[in-house]
């Protein structure tokens, strides 16, 4: 299987440069290569699927990794708890069933029996309320490696005392009652548990195999055991990108596994998006995402279109001027949305706050729950006599000399300068647009030599949490300092929040303290494609992790 990729591309690229002689050869091959794997099934089953990985997993240690490629192949080997579904609704998945007591405190999983790990060591025990145990347990173990998930699992009982070892781990609210059966006690009610819990941090571990991998748990196919749909056969990886692939084969030790439809899944690690648009219209790999909307690939393709990315003018705080917030909230008032929306492409879409539509809370999306779809600041007489007042405090006839920083490879410059021309019409302030490398924009932005800044917020979580609290604390780098108290407040009160709808209330303050104190007007979306064959069904993608759930994936 180690030349697998480089025979197919070889059969994509060669064919129309070949004589028939050699064309019998490759077809030879090709029989021989198809030994190796299981053939389509008339309910799509039995099929390899094929997909590019955008690097090399840094760790498949499901308690540390971070990076969305470790995720990806972490998601497809380990099943959790409990996992989200094609619909975006949260059901059981290594549990049969679960229970919640009614002060919101006590979450009671009955686990499946029957389902074993498997691994290249034949390593074979069934899955039990250990394994959860054991791998909350490293999260919070002030003994063990640092955990980046600490903070987000901080509603469990005791864990912040088990963390900073004032409390042994054994102390650490998460109990097995019985061989099948996982209690987990939180600190306080916490509306969005269960969504945590479909997280790869959350995912099982156990001890014994952990334990015997002495130190090197993750770090190769030989030190992985998976619980879930598939186990990693191979991980082949050269630092010279020479031929890097993931192997994962369907795991027949899970008793599950009946309802796991593909034969195996191929992983290629190019590290190249442009390779993987090259790939997919080669046939090279089955599915991949793209930011680019192109009529053509979308007409003739399964996609499925999610907005990711906030798009919008942030102000440095520190400036003579802009620390001001009433000439920033003139600024973000002077113009209209509704005006400039026909100048958005089909890659990005008119904004209606700073938390895009494509995020979701327990299945509902953000924005419905907020009962919020449009952002509605637009008063050029209000923002004209707001902008000449504050120019007399100052003493000031004008401001001369502005530009807004935007990097080179920023594809929407004619909304720039829509909004400058609007600007200097309601307001008579003159703005240029300062087009500069990734490496000068990135240097302007660390360095804070910039007074506005065309910036982008892309989250790698399905939350609100990630583009609100980057407002609140005063630790964002990027915002010179710049805290918001009243944010900060709310975004504290939404970690506590005992029930969907006082999240939805504290979410929605914080939104509009950010964009009333106007540090950051929100402009547009970017958007994202999810695309795959048209003979191709029951493709799970994730965004903003960008993983994709191969389990339920068929192939006519």
């Amino acid at each position: 299987m180690k030349g697998g990729h480089i025979l197919q591309r070889s059969v994509v690229i060669n064919l129309k440069k070949t004589n028939l002689k050699i064309i019998s050869y490759i077809l030879t091959l090709i029989a021989i290569f198809s030994l190796f794997t299981a053939c389509e099934k008339d309910d799509g089953s039995g099929y390899t699927f094929k997909a590019n990985l955008a690097s090399n997993p840094q760790n498949l240690d499901p308690q540390l990794a971070v990076d969305t490629s470790s995720k990806t192949v972490l998601s497809n080997m380990l099943d959790g708890l409990v996992k989200i579904n094609k619909n975006g609704s949260i059901e059981a998945d290594a549990a049969e069933k679960y229970t919640i007591s009614d002060d919101g405190l006590v979450y009671t999983f009955e686990l499946k029996r029957g389902i074993y790990w498997e691994s290249l060591n034949d390593y074979k025990a069934e899955m039990t309320a250990d394994d959860f145990v054991f791998a909350f347990q490293r999260i919070f173990d002030s003994n063990a490696l640092y955990s980046p998930y600490v903070n987000d699992f901080s509603c469990i009982k005791n864990s912040a005392d088990v963390a900073q070892g004032t409390k042994s781990i054994d102390q650490l609210g998460v109990k097995a009652s019985d061989t099948y059966t996982l209690q987990i006690e939180l600190e306080y009610p916490y509306y969005d548990f269960l969504e945590l819990l479909t997280t790869t941090a959350a995912m099982p571990c156990n001890r014994y195999f952990f334990e015997s991998t002495k130190g090197r748990y993750g770090l190769s196919a030989e030190t992985t055991a998976s619980n879930g749909a598939f186990y990693l056969k191979e991980w082949n990886y050269d630092a010279y990108w020479d031929n890097n692939y993931i192997i994962m084969r369907r795991n027949k030790s899970n008793s599950a596994s009946d309802f796991v439809y593909p034969y195996s899944l191929n992983f290629f690690i190019t590290g190249n998006s442009q390779q993987d648009a090259d790939d997919y219209a080669s046939g090279n790999i089955d599915c991949y995402k793209s930011e680019i909307y192109n009529k053509k690939i979308l007409n003739n393709n399964n996609f499925e279109q999610y907005s990711t990315k906030s798009y919008g003018l942030l102000f440095n705080t520190k400036s003579a001027y802009f620390s001001n917030s009433n000439l920033r909230f003139a600024l973000a008032s002077a113009f209209s949305r509704e005006a400039y929306s026909s100048l958005i492409d089909e890659n990005y879409q008119n904004a209606y706050g700073i938390v895009p539509s494509s995020v979701t809370i327990l299945g509902k999306g953000y924005r419905d729950l907020i009962s919020e779809t449009a952002l509605s600041l637009y008063d050029a007489n209000t923002a004209a006599q707001l902008w000449r007042s504050e120019l007399n405090k100052i003493n000031a006839e004008s401001i001369d000399g502005i530009k807004i920083t935007v990097p080179e490879d920023f594809g929407g410059f004619d909304y720039l300068y829509y909004i400058t021309e609007q600007w200097q019409q309601n307001l008579g302030f003159f703005c240029g647009v300062e087009v500069v490398s990734e490496n000068e924009y990135n240097m302007k932005i660390d360095d804070g030599t910039f007074e506005i800044a065309l910036v982008e917020i892309a989250p790698t979580e399905n939350s609100p949490n990630d583009f609100l609290e980057y407002f609140s604390n005063g630790e964002n780098k990027l915002l010179m300092g710049y805290k918001n108290m009243s944010v900060y407040g709310n975004m504290q009160n939404v970690r506590k929040a005992g029930s969907l709808s006082n999240a939805i209330e504290y979410y929605s303050a914080a939104e509009k303290d950010i964009i009333n104190s106007a540090v950051y007007i929100p402009l547009f979306y970017g958007n994202e494609y999810f695309i795959y064959g048209s003979d191709m069904t029951d493709l799970i993608y994730y965004p903003f992790t960008n993983e994709v759930d191969f389990r339920y994936a068929k192939s006519f």
